[in-house]
């Protein structure tokens, strides 16, 4: 009898149940970048690591993060990391900062998290951990639920999960349409703002738990 079961399909990427304990689900796909968060991500005339565009239309429809009260995009102060750029956000945030300041934010460029599609997150809570891992490569890092993005996408993470992976991180032209990346998540793990330290260690002490890296290959081969 396998272990996984099929619970959810997004753009043609099934997620399937893992049996049983800690709790996970797993998804094979491709990798675009996310670099929402980053300070230096969105900027005036397009000067940030991304496209403008990216973060919806300023004065108009931005969603890239917080707006002042002439929907334009709330400018980083001098002492945020990058002064005169656009604050970028991402769903989950430190909430002992302010909606307008930078650092409320988890940095794309430092922080490896993977983005859930809204409506298919399956359980899963921003702050819920996971591990990533590059069926051509290899390589593997753990990371957090931290961004949410649209119910049609499935398969998308920060640049540093990205670097971690071996993947070209940059933003405007990273990233791979192949689905080659394993994405294994805990909901219910965390769901909450931690530091770092605390849930990178509880995502090792579940991936252990849970059967490692030896079980994630073998249930890969059946996907």
């Amino acid at each position: 009898m396998s272990d996984l079961t099929k619970i959810d399909s997004v753009a043609g990427v099934s997620i399937y149940s893992v049996k049983g304990e800690p709790k996970s689900f797993l998804y094979l796909a491709g990798m675009t970048i996310d670099a929402d968060g980053g300070a230096r991500t969105y900027g005036p005339n397009n000067s940030g690591i991304d496209y403008t565009a990216n973060g919806g239309t300023p004065g108009e429809n931005w969603w890239g993060g917080p707006v002042d009260s002439n929907g334009m995009p709330v400018v980083q102060k001098i002492y945020e990391p990058y002064p005169g750029m656009y604050v970028s956000a991402t769903s989950h945030a430190n909430p002992q900062y302010d909606e307008d300041c930078q650092y409320r934010y988890i940095d794309s460029e430092a922080i490896p998290f993977i983005v859930l599609p809204g409506q298919h997150s399956n359980g899963a809570k921003p702050g819920d951990v996971c591990l990533c891992y590059n069926t051509k490569t290899h390589d593997n890092c753990y990371g957090i639920f931290g961004d949410v993005g649209p119910s049609s996408k499935i398969g998308e993470a920060s640049m540093r999960m990205a670097q971690a992976l071996k993947i070209d991180h940059n933003p405007k032209s990273g990233g791979t349409e192949s689905k080659i990346v394993a994405y294994l998540v805990f909901p219910g793990s965390v769901g909450r703002w931690v530091e770092p330290p605390v849930w990178f260690e509880l995502a090792n002490s579940l991936t252990h738990a849970w059967g490692g890296l030896s079980r994630l290959r073998k249930l890969i081969a059946q996907l």
